[in-house]
């Protein structure tokens, strides 16, 4: 082993674990492991008359989809705009037109399974 070596090694073990974490953001208040009540709370309140949009990420997760985001897109509609976030991959995958109900039950699987069903045949824009 050569003095090369022995640094290299060095540095990889300085490098911290980063732990996986849940966020929950509204442009009011951002809760880091939040309540399955409070996350549902967020999305029923993601209307333009109360937060404009409700975040949900899991983070360091290695999971395909790292954040999900719900707004309702006009107000007084119950028609909403999911947005999937893969990490690093410089897309957003969009389902526009859901119901409340719906948009709940996309941000419970992703709470519960840590995934987003059908994300990869929903339209997509670039970051």
């Amino acid at each position: 082993m050569g003095i090369f070596d022995y640094f290299k090694k060095s540095s990889q073990q300085e490098k911290p674990a980063k732990e996986e974490y849940w966020s929950l953001s509204t442009n009011e208040e951002k809760i880091v492991n939040p309540t399955w009540e409070q996350v549902k709370q967020a999305v029923g309140e993601a209307v333009p008359e109360k937060a404009l949009f409700a975040s949900l990420g899991y983070y360091h997760s290695d999971s395909e989809i790292e954040v999900i985001q719900a707004i309702q897109l006009t107000q007084g509609i119950n028609e909403f705009r999911l947005e999937a976030l893969p990490p690093n991959v410089g897309k957003i995958f969009i389902n526009n037109g859901l119901s409340l109900d719906e948009t709940v039950k996309f941000f419970e699987e992703f709470y519960k399974y840590k995934r987003v069903v059908g994300y990869e045949n929903w339209p997509t824009e670039k970051v």
